[in-house]
């Protein structure tokens, strides 16, 4: 299925996806109601250690209540994963030019943070929304994994082809 093996596709979807998701107020796209019906009780022994400032508001099981910590979590975990994704999707798209793999991985990792920079600016044109420099940071910290964890073994994976190709001489 070339459609499932067409990293362009995926990213393609990855940045519209993005896009409308950056576009909604928050109003519109908050889960905390559906969370609500659900019993967190057993989840909260654990959510109790949890206590930190993330862009200037304490983020506790005391400041946002089980639920609100929960939908917080999540919505972070969605900006390190998309953005693990999107990293390593940006490696196998920039490796069909021929550069150097150290190259390949700077250039997604600077693609991947472009689009974080302009995922919050473009939050920032939408009510309801406030763009977060920490916001950026994350999903950067998340495109850096994809980048060197799934990237890193891609090119080596794909490195490893190229030299197992009989009659292949490497032009340089």
């Amino acid at each position: 299925m070339y459609i499932l093996k067409n990293e362009f596709i995926w990213i393609t979807i990855i940045l519209v996806g993005l896009f409308f998701s950056s576009s909604t107020p928050y109003s519109d796209q908050s889960i905390v109601s559906p969370l609500e019906r659900f019993d967190w009780g057993w989840a909260e022994p654990a959510l109790e250690s949890v206590d930190f400032d993330y862009a200037g508001s304490p983020v506790s099981l005391e400041a946002k209540g089980t639920v609100g910590l929960i939908e917080f979590l999540i919505r972070k975990a969605a900006h390190f994963t998309i953005f693990f994704i999107l990293g390593a999707l940006f490696v196998k798209a920039v490796s069909r030019v021929r550069l150097h793999a150290g190259l390949i991985l700077l250039f997604a990792w600077t693609l991947a943070n472009t689009v974080a920079v302009y995922d919050e600016f473009h939050q920032s044109l939408t009510p309801e929304r406030t763009p977060l420099i920490q916001d950026v940071v994350l999903d950067s910290v998340g495109a850096l994994c994809g980048v060197l964890l799934v990237g890193g073994i891609y090119l080596v994976k794909r490195k490893g082809k190229r030299r197992s190709r009989a009659g292949y001489i490497a032009t340089r």
